[in-house]
Protein backbone atom coordinates (compact mmCIF):
# COMPACT_ATOMS: atom_id res chain seq x y z
CA UNK A 1 0.00 0.00 0.00
CA UNK A 2 1.15 3.37 -0.72
CA UNK A 3 1.85 5.61 2.05
CA UNK A 4 1.90 9.09 0.51
CA UNK A 5 1.57 10.53 -2.29
CA UNK A 6 5.39 12.58 -2.96
CA UNK A 7 4.10 14.44 -6.83
CA UNK A 8 5.19 18.03 -6.85
CA UNK A 9 3.35 20.41 -9.17
CA UNK A 10 6.76 22.40 -10.83
CA UNK A 11 4.88 25.49 -11.51
CA UNK A 12 7.96 27.32 -12.82
CA UNK A 13 8.61 24.33 -15.38
CA UNK A 14 4.80 25.27 -16.63
CA UNK A 15 5.05 28.97 -16.77
CA UNK A 16 7.79 28.54 -18.98
CA UNK A 17 5.67 26.22 -20.85
CA UNK A 18 3.48 29.43 -21.09
CA UNK A 19 0.60 27.13 -19.27
CA UNK A 20 -1.77 28.97 -16.93
CA UNK A 21 -4.14 28.13 -14.92
CA UNK A 22 -5.82 29.48 -11.75
CA UNK A 23 -4.08 26.52 -9.73
CA UNK A 24 -0.53 28.01 -11.03
CA UNK A 25 -1.26 31.39 -10.53
CA UNK A 26 -2.44 30.49 -6.46
CA UNK A 27 1.19 28.76 -6.09
CA UNK A 28 2.94 31.99 -6.96
CA UNK A 29 0.41 33.82 -5.33
CA UNK A 30 1.20 31.92 -1.90
CA UNK A 31 4.98 32.93 -2.23
CA UNK A 32 4.27 36.25 -2.41
CA UNK A 33 2.19 36.64 0.36
CA UNK A 34 4.57 35.24 2.50
CA UNK A 35 7.03 37.93 1.33
CA UNK A 36 4.89 40.60 2.18
CA UNK A 37 4.62 39.75 5.55
CA UNK A 38 7.68 38.33 6.16
CA UNK A 39 10.76 40.28 7.82
CA UNK A 40 14.50 40.16 7.52
CA UNK A 41 14.95 39.08 11.36
CA UNK A 42 12.41 36.16 11.17
CA UNK A 43 13.55 32.23 11.13
CA UNK A 44 11.30 30.40 8.58
CA UNK A 45 10.58 26.95 8.91
CA UNK A 46 9.10 25.51 5.46
CA UNK A 47 7.46 22.29 6.17
CA UNK A 48 7.15 20.55 2.58
CA UNK A 49 9.65 22.66 1.07
CA UNK A 50 9.66 20.59 -2.63
CA UNK A 51 12.23 22.54 -4.51
CA UNK A 52 12.45 25.55 -2.34
CA UNK A 53 10.53 27.79 -4.33
CA UNK A 54 9.22 29.83 -1.51
CA UNK A 55 13.20 30.21 -0.82
CA UNK A 56 13.63 31.09 -4.40
CA UNK A 57 10.98 33.80 -3.99
CA UNK A 58 12.97 34.91 -1.02
CA UNK A 59 16.16 34.88 -3.08
CA UNK A 60 15.48 36.36 -6.50
CA UNK A 61 13.76 39.20 -4.61
CA UNK A 62 16.89 39.87 -2.22
CA UNK A 63 14.66 39.30 0.65
CA UNK A 64 17.41 37.50 3.04
CA UNK A 65 15.83 35.86 6.78
CA UNK A 66 18.10 35.18 9.61
CA UNK A 67 17.00 31.35 9.43
CA UNK A 68 15.38 29.45 6.81
CA UNK A 69 15.28 25.59 7.27
CA UNK A 70 13.12 23.32 4.34
CA UNK A 71 12.10 20.01 4.96
CA UNK A 72 11.18 17.55 2.82
CA UNK A 73 11.02 13.24 2.68
CA UNK A 74 12.97 13.04 -0.72
CA UNK A 75 16.45 12.60 -0.24
CA UNK A 76 17.25 13.40 -4.08
CA UNK A 77 15.17 16.94 -3.95
CA UNK A 78 16.80 18.11 -0.53
CA UNK A 79 20.22 17.09 -1.99
CA UNK A 80 20.17 19.25 -5.12
CA UNK A 81 18.70 22.37 -2.54
CA UNK A 82 21.94 22.12 -0.75
CA UNK A 83 24.21 22.04 -3.48
CA UNK A 84 22.08 25.03 -4.95
CA UNK A 85 22.29 27.35 -2.21
CA UNK A 86 25.36 25.40 -0.71
CA UNK A 87 27.08 29.16 -0.20
CA UNK A 88 24.29 31.01 1.87
CA UNK A 89 25.16 30.10 5.58
CA UNK A 90 21.57 30.79 7.25
CA UNK A 91 19.84 28.36 4.55
CA UNK A 92 19.61 24.66 5.13
CA UNK A 93 17.66 21.80 4.26
CA UNK A 94 16.76 18.35 5.92
CA UNK A 95 15.04 15.13 4.78
CA UNK A 96 12.37 14.32 7.17
CA UNK A 97 9.27 12.63 6.69
CA UNK A 98 6.36 15.17 8.15
CA UNK A 99 5.02 12.66 10.14
CA UNK A 100 7.58 11.29 12.27
CA UNK A 101 8.98 12.59 15.69
CA UNK A 102 11.46 15.00 14.86
CA UNK A 103 11.99 18.56 16.12
CA UNK A 104 14.10 21.87 15.19
CA UNK A 105 13.24 24.21 18.12
CA UNK A 106 10.14 26.55 18.65
CA UNK A 107 12.02 29.57 17.94
CA UNK A 108 10.10 29.75 14.25
CA UNK A 109 8.98 33.32 13.54
CA UNK A 110 7.08 31.99 10.70
CA UNK A 111 5.86 28.44 9.96
CA UNK A 112 4.77 27.55 6.34
CA UNK A 113 3.25 24.55 5.30
CA UNK A 114 1.95 24.91 1.84
CA UNK A 115 0.09 22.03 -0.28
CA UNK A 116 1.02 18.73 1.96
CA UNK A 117 -1.97 17.74 4.41
CA UNK A 118 -3.50 16.38 0.83
CA UNK A 119 -0.59 14.22 -0.15
CA UNK A 120 -0.24 12.69 3.74
CA UNK A 121 -3.77 10.44 3.99
CA UNK A 122 -6.73 12.48 6.57
CA UNK A 123 -5.63 10.19 8.70
CA UNK A 124 -2.26 11.94 9.72
CA UNK A 125 -3.33 14.99 9.92
CA UNK A 126 -3.19 15.41 13.49
CA UNK A 127 0.26 14.17 13.28
CA UNK A 128 1.13 16.69 11.01
CA UNK A 129 -0.52 19.74 12.95
CA UNK A 130 0.82 18.35 16.09
CA UNK A 131 4.24 18.75 14.58
CA UNK A 132 3.82 21.96 13.48
CA UNK A 133 2.63 23.06 16.77
CA UNK A 134 5.41 21.64 18.77
CA UNK A 135 7.80 24.33 16.50
CA UNK A 136 5.44 27.26 17.45
CA UNK A 137 5.69 29.75 20.13
CA UNK A 138 2.96 32.19 20.80
CA UNK A 139 4.46 34.97 18.90
CA UNK A 140 4.93 32.53 15.54
CA UNK A 141 2.72 33.01 12.46
CA UNK A 142 1.63 29.65 10.98
CA UNK A 143 0.22 29.40 7.43
CA UNK A 144 -0.84 26.52 6.06
CA UNK A 145 -2.50 25.90 2.50
CA UNK A 146 -4.40 22.83 0.98
CA UNK A 147 -6.76 22.30 -1.58
CA UNK A 148 -10.91 21.95 -0.46
CA UNK A 149 -12.43 19.24 -1.78
CA UNK A 150 -15.63 19.73 -3.90
CA UNK A 151 -17.50 16.34 -4.63
CA UNK A 152 -19.06 18.36 -7.40
CA UNK A 153 -15.38 18.29 -9.21
CA UNK A 154 -13.70 15.74 -7.06
CA UNK A 155 -10.48 15.50 -5.97
CA UNK A 156 -6.94 15.81 -8.30
CA UNK A 157 -5.90 12.10 -8.68
CA UNK A 158 -2.53 12.90 -6.74
CA UNK A 159 -4.64 13.75 -3.78
CA UNK A 160 -6.11 10.30 -3.60
CA UNK A 161 -3.73 7.46 -1.60
CA UNK A 162 -5.00 3.66 -1.61
CA UNK A 163 -8.54 5.09 -3.07
CA UNK A 164 -8.95 7.28 -0.38
CA UNK A 165 -9.66 11.07 -1.12
CA UNK A 166 -7.33 13.05 0.97
CA UNK A 167 -8.91 16.46 0.59
CA UNK A 168 -10.90 18.07 3.28
CA UNK A 169 -14.08 20.05 3.14
CA UNK A 170 -13.87 23.13 4.26
CA UNK A 171 -16.05 23.06 7.41
CA UNK A 172 -14.14 19.61 7.93
CA UNK A 173 -10.63 21.35 7.81
CA UNK A 174 -11.79 24.20 10.17
CA UNK A 175 -13.16 21.95 12.69
CA UNK A 176 -9.86 20.42 12.69
CA UNK A 177 -7.84 23.39 12.82
CA UNK A 178 -9.66 25.27 15.85
CA UNK A 179 -8.68 21.99 17.76
CA UNK A 180 -4.95 22.39 17.46
CA UNK A 181 -4.59 26.51 16.78
CA UNK A 182 -6.28 29.78 17.12
CA UNK A 183 -7.45 30.60 13.43
CA UNK A 184 -6.42 34.59 12.62
CA UNK A 185 -6.78 34.46 9.15
CA UNK A 186 -8.55 32.37 6.41
CA UNK A 187 -8.44 33.15 2.64
CA UNK A 188 -9.33 31.44 -0.49
CA UNK A 189 -6.24 31.10 -2.64
CA UNK A 190 -8.51 30.31 -5.98
CA UNK A 191 -11.84 29.31 -6.81
CA UNK A 192 -14.44 28.85 -9.44
CA UNK A 193 -16.25 32.05 -10.67
CA UNK A 194 -19.50 30.32 -10.59
CA UNK A 195 -19.39 29.10 -7.25
CA UNK A 196 -18.57 32.38 -5.66
CA UNK A 197 -20.49 34.73 -7.89
CA UNK A 198 -23.83 35.19 -6.94
CA UNK A 199 -22.22 36.63 -3.78
CA UNK A 200 -20.40 39.33 -5.22
CA UNK A 201 -22.96 42.01 -4.19
CA UNK A 202 -21.12 45.27 -4.05
CA UNK A 203 -18.21 43.91 -6.01
CA UNK A 204 -20.38 42.91 -8.62
CA UNK A 205 -19.54 46.09 -10.70
CA UNK A 206 -15.89 45.76 -10.24
CA UNK A 207 -16.11 42.53 -11.11
CA UNK A 208 -17.59 42.96 -14.39
CA UNK A 209 -15.14 45.84 -15.04
CA UNK A 210 -12.26 43.95 -14.79
CA UNK A 211 -13.84 40.66 -16.68
CA UNK A 212 -13.26 42.96 -19.84
CA UNK A 213 -9.88 42.70 -19.74
CA UNK A 214 -9.10 39.42 -17.46
CA UNK A 215 -9.48 36.03 -18.26
CA UNK A 216 -11.28 33.61 -15.70
CA UNK A 217 -7.82 32.25 -14.29
CA UNK A 218 -7.05 35.75 -13.22
CA UNK A 219 -10.64 36.48 -11.88
CA UNK A 220 -10.40 33.38 -9.91
CA UNK A 221 -7.65 34.26 -7.98
CA UNK A 222 -8.49 38.10 -7.38
CA UNK A 223 -11.91 37.50 -5.75
CA UNK A 224 -10.82 33.76 -3.96
CA UNK A 225 -9.47 35.38 -0.77
CA UNK A 226 -12.81 36.88 -0.11
CA UNK A 227 -14.69 33.86 -0.74
CA UNK A 228 -12.79 31.21 1.54
CA UNK A 229 -15.40 28.85 2.12
CA UNK A 230 -16.56 28.85 -1.95
CA UNK A 231 -13.40 28.26 -2.88
CA UNK A 232 -11.08 25.37 -4.10
CA UNK A 233 -8.01 26.03 -2.30
CA UNK A 234 -7.37 28.29 0.99
CA UNK A 235 -4.77 29.21 3.01
CA UNK A 236 -5.21 29.56 6.91
CA UNK A 237 -3.41 31.82 9.02
CA UNK A 238 -3.01 30.17 12.56
CA UNK A 239 -1.53 30.55 15.78
CA UNK A 240 -0.74 28.83 19.06
CA UNK A 241 -2.93 30.08 22.14
CA UNK A 242 -1.02 31.67 24.60
CA UNK A 243 -0.11 29.71 27.49
CA UNK A 244 0.18 31.69 31.65
CA UNK A 245 3.99 31.45 31.39
CA UNK A 246 3.58 33.66 28.11
CA UNK A 247 1.16 35.92 29.89
CA UNK A 248 3.26 36.45 32.64
CA UNK A 249 6.39 37.14 30.51
CA UNK A 250 4.43 39.94 28.78
CA UNK A 251 2.73 41.26 31.95
CA UNK A 252 6.33 41.53 33.56
CA UNK A 253 7.74 43.30 30.37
Amino acid sequence: MKKYNTTQLCVDKIFERHVYHRDYFAHYLRWSHVLKIAEPQFKILDLGCGSANLFEVFYRNRFTPQKYLGLDIRKQIIDNNKEKYKNLEYVNFEQIDLLSNYNFGNDWDLIVCFEVAEHLGKNNINILLENIKKHANSKTIILLSTPIYDERVGAAQNHIINNEICEFKYIELKNILSQHFTINKNYGTFASIKDYKYKLNEYSKIFEKLSEYYDTNILSVIFAPLFPENSRNCLWKLSINKTLEDYNEQSTN
